[in-house]
This record gives structure tokens, C-alpha cells and sequence, in this order.
């Protein structure tokens, strides 16, 4: 189906650019999923995110200097690049980006259930695993 920018659409669009440069000067990145869901999860577990994205080893730390990996999927795997991490946090939103379920695991629980996948040069587990692996958060 091709898209095109008529007059239905013509005010969503216009709304949506307000609310992604509100959200951008408000939090100095872009409105993404995955930043979505990393404020989620800062907000229910009392974290505070690390000030620039895609930092190596973890996201987020907690008052006690814990540190979190937190990871939005809609995908049926989970990847990791490394465990320097304390705790992983897996958010998945629903389709109007709402917290459908959120779980944490510890580093070691991680280490047991995730493959090293040479082919995708990353560990893996599936969602299925790591949720069965995890405490349920929300």
C-alpha cells in the first residue's frame, strides 16, 4: 500500500513532528522505542539512565550503583553483547508503546541461559527463556 501525505493525515503528521522535537529537547534524544522503554523501566525500578545512548556494558545504575541492561524486544530473541551488567531488564510495549510486561534477571541467571551465536557474533536467548528466567516486574 503506497502512503501518501494527504489531508487525513495531515495533522497526526504534524503533531507527531511537535511531540519528536518537544521529546528531543526535553531529553536530549530522539523518540524511539528503545529510549521508551529504557524510561520505563528508570521510572518503575527507581534508575537513573546513563546521560549518552548506546554506552558499552549497561544502561541505567540504581542507588546502590547496581547496573542495568535494559532491552525492548518485539523480536522473538533477546541479544546481549557482553554481561557487564548486575541486572537485565526486558520491556515490551504494545502497540501504543504502554508497558505490556516487564521482567528482570541477574547477570548470573543471563550467563546461564544465553548462547554465544557466532553467526550473529552476539549471545542469545529467547524471549520465552528469558522471561521464564526472570522476576516478573510489571
Amino acid at each position: 500500500m503506497a502512503i501518501t501525505l494527504d489531508q487525513t493525515r495531515s495533522e497526526p503528521f504534524e503533531k507527531a513532528i511537535s511531540a519528536m522535537a518537544e521529546f528531543r529537547r526535553a531529553f536530549g534524544r530522539d523518540l524511539k522505542p528503545d529510549f521508551i522503554a529504557e524510561l520505563y523501566a528508570s521510572r518503575e525500578l527507581g534508575l537513573t539512565l546513563r546521560e549518552k545512548p548506546n554506552e558499552q556494558g549497561f544502561d541505567a545504575i540504581d542507588r546502590d550503583g547496581k547496573r542495568y541492561e535494559i532491552k525492548h524486544r518485539r523480536a522473538q530473541n533477546v541479544d546481549l553483547n557482553n554481561f557487564g551488567f548486575d541486572f537485565l531488564v526486558l520491556v515490551n510495549l504494545d502497540d501504543d508503546f504502554r508497558v505490556a510486561g516487564m521482567w528482570r534477571m541477574t547477570v548470573d541467571k543471563a550467563k546461564e541461559i544465553f548462547q554465544w551465536r557466532d553467526r550473529f557474533n552476539k549471545y542469545q536467548a529467547t524471549q520465552a527463556k528469558a522471561k521464564a528466567n526472570s522476576v516478573k516486574v510489571r
